[in-house]
């Protein structure tokens, strides 16, 4: 068959086609379509035109939808966006269409919406923002949104970048590249709350530390408008400070000087550096007679420093042991850097998982003097550091009041918390129906489903209200439940409520009338138990049903002459 014959074919048929359609009432059509497209499909209008959305037989694929809106294909195989967490739903959940011209396919609440699902948590600042202020035509950066002028037209939430530069002006004017987040913070562009200097270039020390930012990083030289960050000249001291000296000393400032001050240091052209005890950390802001103590040379001598220190190895050889010496007997004698460093004594970098007690569950969160006490004040008002060493620390009781009021005291493991609870919190508890079978009382039927504190209440266990779980007998029915019989079945002949009832329920009775008195037989197995046990009234003013004393011979229910059936009794 040639290409003509295939075309006139195909011809033949859309013109087949079109005069069916003419020839169909306007009312069938209505039945074939559900309803007008909206505004934005309206062109889609049209039997011809059912299978570019419908596939035959079936309701709209989002391959159809995708077909189209290209721009959302794109988010979703890019696994970005609103969209592609929606990866595993259908379009026609959320986007209703023949409803009419008018109808808006997209639509949400604003004030509702969860931005998070965009991949774009809205924090700080951007939280109180209108949606308009950002969702904007002029911050549209992607090609292909801009390329689709329809999508343009309508209000678009597509195409906006996570960049802060597609929507905030870049002060720095590119000087630190476009990573904003580096240093700011959507909470409030200044301070910098982010930003440490011991990253750049330039490490802040010493008196450096107090300079404000201003002092240093001042307007650019072509642009009056923008503070200068990067390019500044910092090798030398002079490079910001004037030469005090005039260029009467050719070494470098720091070989006399450090940052800790103009003064400190500058004995005898003193490089600290130099020495087998470099400052670091809090004792670069030492000054110099801090460890350098001034002293007299002889009686009325003139006062002079020594710079010669003989011990300073350890930090006890300088710094009082705030420990009191608990920690003498370890491995490392207690050396203080196995806990602290030199940037402060606190906090220290203390791994409680390298102790004896390694802290686990909710006992990770919890404040170091909760277990520890408090640092005191002594008389002097010197600092007295907590008690560090904890002796006891093997049981919960150790620590712990017992919360149920010493009731498990007897038991085998001498009601050690562990066995009903973890660390990761009081509540829930790891005790099960499972640990209940272990107990006199097994929970079966009806009883596996009532609340533990149905049958525990709050009682006062050795004057402290807490809930019973231990009772030195065993519990029987009448322990919780009222006796409904008026204490009918009371004494030896009878074994209890569980000889006609089981925990199942309490209406499934087990009771076997052969074993009475009175077996049945004949006509009144079909009786019913209300007609010969029938509701009386104890003396306490109790209505029952009578069940013991029930008259056995014939006579009792059937008076001579009765002519009534069986199985009924006159009133």
């Amino acid at each position: 068959m040639d290409l003509v014959t295939v075309t006139t074919l195909g011809v033949a048929r859309r013109l087949a086609f079109l005069a069916c359609t003419l020839a169909v009432p306007a009312a069938v059509l209505a039945q074939i379509s559900p309803g007008e497209l909206s505004a934005a499909h309206a062109s889609l209008e049209g039997m011809e035109n059912c299978t570019k959305c419908h596939s035959l037989g079936k309701t709209v694929a989002n391959d159809n939808c995708l077909a189209c809106h290209t721009e959302l294909r794109t988010r979703i195989s890019g696994k970005t966006g609103f969209h592609a967490g929606l990866a595993d739903r259908q379009c026609v959940e959320c986007h209703k269409e023949h409803h009419g011209r008018t109808f808006a396919i997209v639509h949400f609440d604003t004030r509702s919406f969860d931005h998070t699902q965009t991949g774009f948590n809205l924090e700080g600042k951007h939280q109180g923002q209108a949606c308009e202020k950002c969702h904007v035509r002029e911050k549209i950066q992607a090609r292909d949104v801009l390329q689709n002028k329809t999508l343009l037209a309508s209000r678009t939430y597509l195409g906006l970048s996570r960049e802060c530069r597609a929507c905030h002006a870049d002060v720095h004017k590119a000087q630190l590249g476009n990573q904003c987040q580096q240093c700011h913070t959507p909470e409030a562009w200044k301070p910098a709350g982010k930003f440490v200097h011991d990253r750049a270039k330039f490490r802040l020390a010493g008196k450096h530390l107090q300079v404000q930012c201003g002092a240093c990083h001042r307007a650019m030289a072509d642009d009056h408008t923008t503070i200068q960050f990067v390019g500044l000249e910092f090798s030398r001291c002079t490079s910001c400070h004037a030469d005090p000296h005039r260029g009467k000393f050719q070494k470098p400032c720091e070989s006399c000087h450090s940052t800790s001050g103009w003064k400190e240091g500058s004995v005898r052209n003193f490089d600290h550096a130099t020495t087998r005890f470099p400052l670091i950390g809090l004792h670069v802001s030492l000054r110099c007679e801090a460890c350098h103590v001034p002293t007299r040379s002889g009686a009325g001598g003139k006062v002079v420093q020594s710079f010669e220190i003989k011990k300073f190895k350890k930090c006890a050889d300088c710094h009082a042991d705030a420990h009191r010496g608990e920690f003498a007997g370890r491995s490392d004698g207690g050396a203080c850097e196995s806990c602290h460093n030199e940037r402060g004594f606190t906090p220290a970098g203390f791994a409680h998982a390298s102790t004896r007690y390694p802290l686990v569950g909710k006992h990770a969160s919890t404040e170091c003097r909760k277990c520890h006490g408090a640092t005191k004040t002594d008389v002097k008002g010197g600092r007295i550091p907590p008690d560090l060493r904890i002796q006891k620390f093997q049981r919960c009781a150790d620590c712990h009041e017992d919360a149920h009021g010493g009731q498990y005291a007897r038991r085998g493991d001498k009601g050690a918390c562990e066995s009903c609870h973890a660390v990761e919190g009081f509540m829930p508890t790891l005790y099960s129906v499972r640990e209940h079978a272990q107990t006199r009382f097994v929970l079966t039927g009806g009883h596996a489903a009532v609340p533990c504190a149905k049958c525990h209440p709050t009682d006062a266990v050795k004057a402290k209200s807490t809930r019973r779980f231990v009772w030195d007998q065993a519990q029987q029915c009448a322990s919780c439940h009222k006796d409904v019989h008026g204490g009918q079945f009371a004494g030896a002949r009878y074994a209890g409520c569980e000889s006609c009832h089981t925990p199942g329920g309490w209406k499934e009775a087990v009771f076997a009338h052969e074993k009475t008195d009175f077996p049945l037989t004949g006509k009144h197995t079909g009786v019913a138990c209300a007609a010969c046990h029938t509701q009386t009234m104890t003396a306490g003013r109790q209505t029952i049903r009578r069940f013991a004393g029930t008259p056995t011979r014939c006579i009792d229910c059937h008076p001579q002459g009765d002519t009534l059936a069986v199985g009924t009794r006159k009133k």
